[in-house]
């Protein structure tokens, strides 16, 4: 090596992840969500998803008891040496804006007006499945958004003890609804169960939504539905099936 000079020195791994940059243009796309999120309208959109047949399918269906998840999410796995996880991310998420604003409670009356023949229980968050997580004050969907009219049931849990839950309904039960959890099943009752997730499209025109729905009885799912819609000149307007 005494007789030979290194002209060039390659440096192998990974490039230089620009941090602040990813961050910098994560809060600005925020900010131009939850700008634009301000100007909208969700009840015009419950409307239009009230309307499809599949909706309308459900409502027909003799089973009393539907259990709704508004957030539904899909899971996925991220490996865990992603360069996204290097860097610090802006705090802030634009779905937990949207999910306030879409389920305020002028559009869940909407739901429950709709389904004025079953008593609805919503459950939100993973797991969806946890129902007795659910039903704490401080978690429970109905008492935070001051759903009326509001109704307790009676429910026995896996060791089989007896408790109370929350549910609504457009027409007054006239006995106590009562149910039992069920492993692996929610509850062991008949149930109908509905899944919806609106949420912003990343890339494209502004104010453009996707709308998640997914039908499902205790035992298979019955019908998916992914549709955009954009909300331009006051109103909703449906655009394809995603």
């Amino acid at each position: 090596m005494n007789n030979y000079k290194i002209e060039d020195v390659v440096i192998l791994g990974h490039p230089k992840l620009g941090c602040q940059k990813i961050y910098d243009e994560e809060k600005t796309f925020y900010e131009k969500q939850s700008k634009e999120l301000r100007k909208l309208n969700f009840e015009g959109l419950f409307d239009e998803i009230l309307q499809l047949k599949e909706i309308q399918q459900l409502k027909s269906d003799n089973r009393k008891i539907l259990i709704l998840n508004p957030d539904y999410k899909t899971i996925f796995s991220v490996c865990g040496n992603d360069s996204y996880f290097k860097c610090k991310h802006y705090e802030k998420h634009i779905q937990n804006e949207v999910f306030a604003k879409v389920w305020m409670k002028n559009n869940y009356l909407k739901i429950q007006k709709f389904f004025d023949n079953k008593a609805i229980i919503p459950l939100v968050g993973l797991p969806f499945s946890s129902f007795e997580q659910n039903m704490y004050d401080e978690n429970n969907y109905l008492k935070n958004n001051n759903i009326k009219p509001l109704y307790k049931g009676i429910y026995w849990d896996l060791n089989n003890l007896e408790k109370e839950f929350y549910y609504s309904s457009d027409n007054k039960p006239t006995e106590n609804l009562e149910i039992h959890l069920q492993k692996n099943k929610i509850i062991s009752e008949d149930y109908l169960q509905l899944e919806m997730n609106i949420s912003p499209v990343v890339n494209g025109k502004n104010n453009v939504y996707n709308v998640i729905v997914i039908l499902k009885n205790e035992r298979q799912e019955l019908n998916r539905i992914d549709n955009r819609y954009q909300f331009k000149d006051g109103k909703w307007k449906f655009l394809k099936n995603k």
